[in-house]
């Protein structure tokens, strides 16, 4: 019979693995939080296993540090948190089925409603007044009431009864800083929209992304959605009005090492050729763990502080590096694919490719990568609002 020690960790002995600073992520928040006018709110947006971070963690070391509500994307992910032992208001910011109401209003969550069917849902689904928030589209062509459509969208749901309208929001479309002038088009049709609708006066507006937050400090409202920004994605490249640091580093191990001579081909296809007498070291650590091959080909890596690169094909599970012109590496030698070593750092902006997203980089990587956690708030408990916060969000609050 096979007896696994008390003790023993798989996580801490793991060949590849995701280190996560919390701390890091905490400092990110307060610095938002610091930039905000009095009485607007931060929600933490945790989609996606936050980012790659970990979304249970993530969203307990944010709302540590003063962050008022989480953001998420589905009720699958909402209801994780739940049962995580998350008490603060949570908005699904995507899309929901109809089938899913039960689940919503099950786990006190928040959903973002914009079609007819969902609300209907939600109404029948609760036998209380249920909080929901209105998505309005103002340029993505994506999920959300139309501009025109809104005041006969809100009174259909005034109508039906049990549904409390306690926001409304949008989501900017722009990338960059040359996207200011339509964001600010997007932010004027917005208000336009809500103001003409009596109903919504008094609802609590937000509009801003981590993007927005930085670059249009005028369209912070009552609320805004940091995402990219906990996790120290910056999308002005440190050219804004303030500085965020990345929380997430991706490490492995070195599992195997060889020699081979001029004219060996590497990996799979055979498309990388040794021009040299060449040292390789490998990695257990693919594409199937979220190197994507578009992404991280010919990837600059850190092993004893200095630049190497990865080299062929990347597998499924395994990467090989070019090590020739380092010193003689050894089994168990520590390699930095993502973070910092020494003088030396790399990036997700480094590995984002013209076809691809930073946010791809680090949400991609596999949740059987162990995550291991450092931080003031990696063992605390969060400070999570139920009181006022959860009070004022479940009611529909009018000026």
């Amino acid at each position: 019979m096979l007896r696994i020690p008390v003790e023993s960790s798989a996580r801490r002995t793991a060949s590849a693995w995701v280190e996560v600073d919390l701390g890091v992520i905490m400092e990110n928040v307060r610095a938002f939080l610091a930039r905000l006018p009095p009485g607007c709110r931060l929600t933490a947006v945790v989609k996606s296993d936050a980012y790659g971070h970990g979304m249970l963690p993530v969203a307990r070391a944010a709302l540590h540090a003063g962050a008022h509500e989480i953001a998420v994307a589905t009720v699958q992910e909402g209801a994780a948190l739940r049962g995580g032992g998350v008490r603060a208001p949570i908005l699904i910011a995507g899309p929901i089925g109809p089938q899913e109401a039960p689940l919503v209003v099950q786990h006190g969550l928040v959903a973002s409603v914009a079609c007819f069917e969902v609300a209907a849902a939600l109404a029948r689904s609760t036998r209380r007044y249920l909080p929901i928030q209105l998505e309005v589209d103002t340029g993505m062509s994506r999920h959300g009431v139309a501009l025109s459509e809104l005041a006969a969208f809100v009174k259909t749901i005034e109508e039906r009864g049990r549904l409390s309208i306690a926001g409304v929001f949008t989501h900017f479309a722009g990338l960059g800083p040359d996207d200011r002038l339509q964001m600010q088009k997007q932010l004027g049709r917005f208000c336009a929209a809500v103001d003409a609708v009596p109903a919504l006066r008094g609802v609590r507006r937000h509009a801003c992304n981590t993007l927005g937050a930085m670059l249009l400090p005028e369209a912070a409202l009552d609320a805004v959605r940091v995402g990219g920004g906990l996790y120290g994605f910056d999308p002005l490249a440190g050219q804004g009005p303030l500085q965020v640091r990345h929380a997430l580093s991706l490490k492995a191990k070195v599992v195997g090492l060889r020699s081979a001579a001029v004219g060996d081909r590497v990996g799979y296809g055979g498309a990388w050729a040794c021009r040299r007498p060449t040292r390789l070291a490998l990695l257990p650590i693919g594409y199937g763990d979220g190197l994507v091959r578009e992404l991280w080909r010919d990837a600059e890596v850190l092993v004893r502080g200095r630049r190497a690169a990865i080299v062929g094909a990347i597998s499924m599970n395994q990467a090989l590096v070019d090590v020739t012109d380092l010193p003689e590496i050894v089994l168990g030698e520590e390699v930095v694919l993502l973070g910092r070593m020494g003088e030396q750092r790399v990036t997700p902006e480094q590995r984002a490719s013209a076809h691809g997203s930073v946010y791809e980089v680090t949400s991609l990587l596999s949740s059987r990568l162990p995550r291991l956690y450092a931080g003031g708030a990696a063992a605390a408990p969060a400070r999570e609002r139920m009181g006022a916060a959860a009070g004022a969000l479940a009611r529909s609050p009018r000026r």
